[in-house]
């Protein structure tokens, strides 16, 4: 009795430690990124979302008004209210629900990726879990705080994503299919998540996501009419849709530089018809060299391929062995590959939409040092060494130039694929993980035993 009393006492103290600790290393960045949020001078938040909410309100055409903004109207008309504020209240109330949203997503991505377990709990994990988070967090952080620098609504829809993902983990459909229903409002690509819904038969969510991302971009038509005949939502596919998605169109074509689209789309263009040149600065030069429609004819077999293989994974996995209850289930490895594809197959994905990859790198980060799998170790390890350092501060403008023309955050998105596919498909050696099993059973044996 006193050994388990002081063992208790023990477990209490290193979980109060933890959480302590995991609270100052999250409010440090927070207080950062707060602080930066009030003074930095551009503000993509004040200077597009909040300035189309103001034309929302005076019901002028907010897709033709030069200032950048390329979404749903959803979001103009959730941004209208902070038109009529200091600015200094709308930047703050903006980050306050982006460190909320920032928050959400770590935890509920930890859950998904470790079948439910709370993020608090690690304190009681072997350490390889805490390497998994680091992991995790090395590949992710970067994008995160890429999208808290330009002051951008990425990571609150990722919150809202990996919420609704987790909600649909634990049988909530109608939570789940809401949350990321109110994503795709933002921006329309999590849209994805209602096909493969339907394919796994969730009906619920899956008709849930197409509804409310289609009927809260009708709200701002109910409140205010558009300046054109039609509705608000028309003006954005007329606008931005259909210009950039004609089989005649460039690849990647969006309302950014092509250097910043690391979609597939984006970076099939550059490779194949730009060149980047490094003097007097480095930039972009257009070299076409295969035409619009033959690139994307090739664009969409890779599409179909990558369709092909993660639906042929995720069969194997549904029907092969069951993994091990402390390892991330087929479920999670599934919802990894809807997010990656995700973030692939849209027309436009800057770098601050990467920040969903956490899903995946805990998920294959846990596998990884669990099992010792060496294919998926480097899997991951290649991810890190591609997006987690800061090349901008760590090579010459020329290096990072390249690095993000190459596409390295598409590339790493991809081995991230690659990964989840090779365990979903089975053939993945988990002796070591047993013998690790065995070990940590002797080890904990008690000497009466």
């Amino acid at each position: 009795m006193v050994v388990s009393s002081i063992d208790n006492t023990r477990h209490r103290s290193r979980e109060w430690f933890f959480r302590g600790a995991m609270i100052l290393a999250a409010a440090v960045p927070l207080i950062v990124i707060g602080t930066q949020t009030l003074i930095r001078s551009a503000s993509e938040w004040q200077q597009v979302y909040v300035r189309a909410g103001a034309q929302w309100l005076a019901g002028q055409n907010i897709y033709s008004a030069g200032i950048g903004y390329a979404y749903p109207p959803f979001a103009a008309m959730v941004a209208a209210p902070f038109a009529t504020v200091p600015e200094w209240l709308s930047r703050f109330t903006w980050f306050a629900f982006s460190a909320l949203a920032f928050l959400v997503m770590v935890a509920a991505a930890w859950r998904v990726a470790t079948n439910g377990l709370p993020l608090r709990q690690i304190s009681s994990l072997p350490k390889r879990e805490w390497l998994a988070f680091a992991c995790g967090l090395a590949i992710s952080l970067g994008f995160i705080f890429n999208a808290f620098a330009h002051q951008q609504t990425d990571v609150l829809i990722g919150g809202l994503m990996i919420a609704g993902a987790s909600s649909l983990r634990r049988k909530n459909d109608m939570t789940g299919g809401t949350l990321i229903g109110l994503a795709a409002a933002f921006k329309a690509s999590p849209l994805l998540w209602a096909p493969y819904l339907f394919w796994r038969k969730n009906w619920a969510a899956a008709t849930l996501t197409a509804i409310v991302a289609l009927s809260v971009n009708l709200l701002p038509d109910l409140i205010v009419r558009p300046p054109y005949d039609g509705l608000w939502i028309q003006g954005w596919i007329e606008n931005f849709i259909w210009p950039t998605q004609r089989l005649d169109a460039d690849l990647g074509l969006w309302a950014s530089a092509i250097e910043y689209n690391q979609s597939l789309a984006g970076t099939l263009q550059r490779l194949v018809n730009t060149e980047l040149v490094f003097f007097p600065s480095p930039h972009v030069v257009a070299r076409p060299f295969i035409d619009a429609i033959t690139l994307k004819s090739c664009l969409y077999s890779t599409f179909a391929l990558l369709i092909v293989v993660s639906v042929v994974a995720a069969e194997r996995g549904r029907h092969g062995k069951q993994f091990p209850p402390d390892l991330p289930d087929r479920e999670g490895y599934e919802i990894s590959i809807v997010l990656i594809l995700m973030l692939m197959f849209s027309p436009m994905t800057g770098r601050p939409h990467f920040g969903i990859l956490i899903v995946p790198a805990f998920c294959l980060a846990r596998f990884a040092l669990a099992t010792g799998n060496r294919a998926v170790a480097g899997l991951i390890g290649g991810a890190i060494a591609l997006v987690a350092p800061p090349y901008r501060y760590l090579v010459p403008e020329t290096v990072h130039a390249a690095i993000l023309w190459g596409g390295a955050s598409t590339a790493a998105a991809m081995l991230l694929w690659l990964g989840c596919v090779l365990v979903l498909c089975g053939g993945l050696d988990l002796s070591g993980f047993r013998h690790r099993q065995i070990a940590s059973a002797r080890n904990t044996r008690s000497p009466a035993q």
